[in-house]
């Protein structure tokens, strides 16, 4: 199966979060319109990279792989929505650039929280489940 798609999102996706973690260490407040920009658009690709996943390669696996394959998908994708509604509140709560400079540090707590828990997940998906997929 190619997955090269979902692959080359979560590049982008991690590239975001280097980013971010570049704009705060840099300040945060001195950088809360970048980083509140950096979020809004992390929104859009999380949110499309999780819609392609939910709509086509989680049932896709669930009907056509192994039963090992089919049961990690259904594994991740339930895993996923936790994440996903906390990157969404994370999103709602941080896009605007005057949250995120009048509350530095709960968005630094926030976003180490967040975005750690994203970034794993990713890690996870590249060394465990996309090497599965990619045998099929």
């Amino acid at each position: 199966m190619d997955i090269e798609r979902f692959k080359q999102q979560h590049v982008q996706i991690l590239q975001a979060i280097h980013r971010m973690r570049q704009l705060a260490t840099a300040g945060i407040e001195e950088n809360a319109s970048g980083l509140a920009r950096e979020i809004q658009l992390m929104k859009s690709k999380v949110g499309l990279h999780l819609s392609i996943e939910n709509d086509i390669l989680y049932p896709r696996l669930e009907k056509q792989a192994d039963a090992q394959v089919a049961r990690m998908a259904r594994e991740y994708q339930e895993e996923m929505k936790a994440l996903a509604g906390e990157f969404g509140r994370f999103a709602e709560c941080w896009g605007m650039d005057s949250a995120v400079r009048n509350d530095p540090e709960g968005f630094r707590r926030d976003c180490n929280t967040v975005l750690r828990a994203l970034h794993l997940r990713i890690q996870r998906e590249n060394t465990e489940f996309y090497p599965r997929v990619e045998a099929l």
